[in-house]
């Protein structure tokens, strides 16, 4: 049994808020992006004291902000990938020039941070379209982790796609950027956001961990081999009693053989030997 598992962070932080679509400025919903750092640091604990690597998505704006807890990501070993400067989704409404400009200034602030640029991606919102997916590879990204045309495997990312209705779909070139999966199951932000309606946003932490555990164990018990992604929000996952389900849940995965934890970055590139 060969299990990765990628335990990912989108360290939106008050960009999650102020910026992208909602543009609100709402002192209740910029408190709820402020206790990001507050989450944000009860993680890095976490991965540090169990000797975990983790990539985390991190928004320019985040950066810029809470300069001194994202000091210790690179320092602690975890790889940072592009996520907007804002949380701005691509978006059909701006020029190519404009998108351009908001890929260049986050990479910047990553670059600033971590003395080289991103080479993952993971889109803030909106859909990658053929455009977005030429300017990941012109700027030397390497990896998306935006869908899951598999839940539990890497693929890799395709331009060109005509979704027909009167015949087949026609399905267009691969493209050297390898998708890592994402998949809204396997996030905190349906469970735990406010966003979220109420019967889902307020879920237990211990529903949650049965959805998440028994996602882990079909892929240990049934395939025994692939890519286990879970992705986390400092706002949501950083209360003590989600942290505590977190901590129990790493544990788990933990203890079966065969399980190594790991970045983005490592899965892709040994992805991208194998299939290339």
């Amino acid at each position: 049994m060969s299990i990765d598992v990628c335990l990912t962070v989108d360290f939106d932080g008050i960009a999650s808020w102020s910026g992208g679509a909602r543009r609100s400025r709402s002192p209740n919903l910029i408190a709820r992006g402020e206790f990001g750092e507050v989450g944000a640091n009860r993680l890095l604990d976490l991965f540090r004291d169990r000797g975990l690597p983790t990539t985390w998505f991190t928004p320019g704006h985040t950066i810029d902000t809470f300069p001194e807890v994202c000091s210790r990501l690179p320092a602690e070993g975890h790889e940072v990938g592009y996520h907007g400067y804002a949380h701005e989704p691509p978006s059909s409404k701006r020029d190519e020039g404009e998108e351009r400009d908001i890929l260049t200034r986050s990479m910047d602030c990553i670059e600033r941070l971590t003395g080289t640029p991103p080479i993952g991606h993971r889109l803030p919102g909106g859909n990658l379209g053929d455009r977005w997916v030429d300017l990941l590879l012109e700027h030397g990204f390497r990896y998306d982790s935006s869908m899951s045309p598999h839940d539990l495997r890497p693929t890799w990312v395709r331009r060109g796609d005509v979704a027909h209705t009167d015949r087949a779909h026609h399905f267009g070139e691969r493209t050297d950027l390898v998708e890592i999966p994402f998949d809204w199951s396997l996030d905190d932000w349906p469970y735990f956001s406010p966003e979220a309606p109420r019967q889902e946003g307020l879920r237990p932490p211990d529903d949650v961990y049965g959805i998440w555990a028994a996602e882990f164990d079909y892929l240990a018990d049934r395939l025994g081999s692939g890519v286990y992604v879970l992705t986390v929000h400092p706002q949501c996952i950083g209360r003590g009693s989600r942290m505590l389900m977190l901590e129990r849940l790493i544990a788990h995965m933990a203890g079966r053989s065969g399980v190594r934890f790991t970045t983005m970055s490592t899965v892709a590139d040994e992805f991208r030997r194998s299939h290339g």
